[in-house]
């Protein structure tokens, strides 16, 4: 063979080398292959089954956190509402017992709050208010406010009502953790 016979054999041989995967590489062309590709989402997976976790957390806590925003939200709103009624109003009287109970239902189909609660409906939120009346004679000499004091008795004893508010969520318990409850107080004196 001549010279120059070997030489277009070489440079066929060469050219086919340079349009191929070997020789992309020897000229500096980066790029990934199957395996390395594979290699890489195996560790993601990991990582990201890893994490998955924290997530679930973060939903359950930020549930959690509006059960109880919601639920304060109720029971302030309707501890302010009574509180700021006069002593006399109808609302603040105990009129069986030493307190009154009143309990109302959130309503999912009328989104407010009723008593009774209709059949088909469901109560979302429970609010129940306790008010008990109390006489400050015990302080005077020396001592504590005592029990509350009894329906019937004169107003001029009844110097101070607790209102007392219980909001309790309808939320039964689940992957998302279960209903929340709150409970204020707050003494309302002449």
């Amino acid at each position: 063979m001549d010279m120059e016979h070997r030489q277009a054999l070489l440079g066929r041989t060469s050219r086919l080398e340079a349009s191929g995967p070997v020789a992309a590489r020897a000229r500096g062309e980066k790029g990934f292959s199957l395996i390395e590709v594979l290699i890489a989402a195996g560790i993601f997976l990991i990582v990201a089954l890893g994490i998955v976790p924290f997530f679930t957390q973060a939903i359950v806590n930020n549930r959690a956190g509006a059960d109880y925003t919601q639920s304060t939200n109720f029971a302030k709103s309707e501890l302010e509402r009574l509180f700021s009624l006069p002593m006399s109003s109808p609302a603040l009287q105990v009129t069986t017992g030493s307190s009154a109970v009143t309990v109302a239902y959130y309503s999912k189909a009328t989104q407010t709050w009723v008593n009774p609660l209709p059949g088909t409906d469901v109560a979302l939120w429970t609010r129940t208010v306790t008010i008990r009346q109390f006489g400050l004679n015990g302080l005077l000499t020396g001592g504590a406010p005592g029990d509350a004091l009894a329906a019937g008795t004169p107003t001029a004893f009844v110097h101070a009502r607790q209102i007392q508010v219980n909001v309790v969520s309808g939320r039964a318990g689940g992957p998302l953790g279960g209903g929340k409850q709150v409970t204020l107080s707050v003494f309302k004196t002449f």
